[in-house]
């Protein structure tokens, strides 16, 4: 009789390649979660030598090494998003998937606790929510890529509404970068906004001046150069498109680089179109993002998610045209967040830059022209 001879190599060598293969994911996987908890593990330290330092040179020494480690384990992380994108998003959903399930066992041990669900019920649905957190052990290590366009998702002023989704998926575009090159020069009118969807760039800067000319910030004279990492689903160019101002940083490629472009002139259209929510919403995004950047200590007891802002008004936009004036309710108000640009209480004459805190002092505020 016949039979057909398969040389062993052409057996073996497949199987060797997938052992590898589960094993560099697995090594992946451990790595990046390890770093991400050694982020935060730095941003909590950051926050307690805050609370309990009393020297300002010391607390400013810790501050820069903290900040500098931070930025090597980010950049990190970028290398490893960029490497293995599918173990990454396989990680995250198992991650949503814990959240979810503890958010549910905290709810069912308050509402059994309150005689609100009975006994043996609450004992049952406690078994089966541990069950889905035991079946998490057999998650897949990896998760095939999602096409670029459900990376619109992840915008949060897109707010995952599909009329938002439609109209920018029809008018966004794929664009690639390689290492070294130039997104965006610093001083440039930008182009448009930048959705990463996988790989890292590296944004180099002066000090911010949020608006304010130079040579009326207190730190004028200050030539420190910022660093900041931008990996998947961060945007760049939202603040300079919003103000059709010039870019104040410097973006390059640290890997190569894939991206959803937006151009200026299809964001002006979506403002256009959903006026005024869409503008207002990127404003409340970045507003935020500048309120915990500097004043986390400040804010740790609020919730200012995005979402519980847009639904609840727990934090909303004011915005000051030229020559305005602004009266303040400090009644109601617990904060007020000075996050562009800079006033001048009307009593005092005292002027205020961004970012900065108002004083409950403060009652009445103009804008100053810069």
């Amino acid at each position: 009789g016949s039979y057909l001879k398969i040389p062993l190599p052409l057996i073996i060598i497949p199987l060797l390649i997938n052992i590898v293969d589960v094993q560099i994911k697995k090594r992946l996987s451990l790595t990046y979660s390890i770093t991400k908890g050694y982020v935060k593990s730095l941003e909590d330290t950051k926050f307690l030598i805050r609370q309990i330092s009393s020297r300002k040179s010391i607390d400013q020494k810790l501050y820069e090494i903290l900040e500098t480690n931070k930025r090597d384990a980010v950049k990190e992380l970028g290398l490893i998003e960029h490497e293995g994108r599918d173990v990454v998003i396989a990680l995250k959903t198992k991650q949503a998937i814990r959240n979810v399930i503890a958010k549910a066992l905290k709810s069912l041990t308050f509402l059994s606790s309150r005689g609100i669900i009975d006994k043996y019920e609450s004992v049952e649905m406690n078994k089966v929510l541990l069950e889905k957190i035991k079946s998490l052990n057999n998650f897949p290590m990896a998760i095939p890529l999602p096409t670029p366009d459900k990376y619109l998702h992840n915008i949060i002023w897109l707010e995952n509404k599909d009329v938002l989704i439609e109209f920018f998926k029809e008018r966004a575009k794929l664009a690639y970068f390689d290492y070294g090159d130039v997104i965006c020069k610093e001083g440039e009118m930008p182009q448009g906004i930048y959705l990463i969807i996988s790989g890292m760039a590296i944004l180099e800067s002066s000090p911010p001046t949020f608006g304010i000319d130079r040579s009326l910030r207190p730190d004028r004279e200050s030539t420190t150069r910022f660093t900041e990492y931008c990996t998947s689903g961060d945007i760049i160019g939202e603040l300079s498109c919003l103000l059709k101002r010039e870019i104040e940083y410097t973006a390059i490629c640290e890997t190569i680089l894939q991206v959803c472009f937006i151009s200026l002139e299809d964001l002006y259209e979506g403002f256009d179109f959903f006026w005024p929510s869409l503008e207002y919403k990127i404003w409340l995004k970045l507003a935020l993002s500048i309120a915990y950047q500097y004043f986390e200590s400040s804010l740790v007891d609020e919730d200012l998610k995005f979402q519980k802002c847009v639904m609840l008004n727990h934090a909303y936009v004011e915005t000051l045209s030229s020559y305005n004036e602004m009266i303040i309710d400090n009644v109601n108000m617990k904060f007020v967040i000075l996050v562009y640009g800079s006033v001048i209480d009307t009593k005092t004459e005292v002027p205020y830059f961004a970012p900065c805190i108002l004083p409950k002092t403060c009652e009445q505020v103009r804008r100053v022209i810069s």
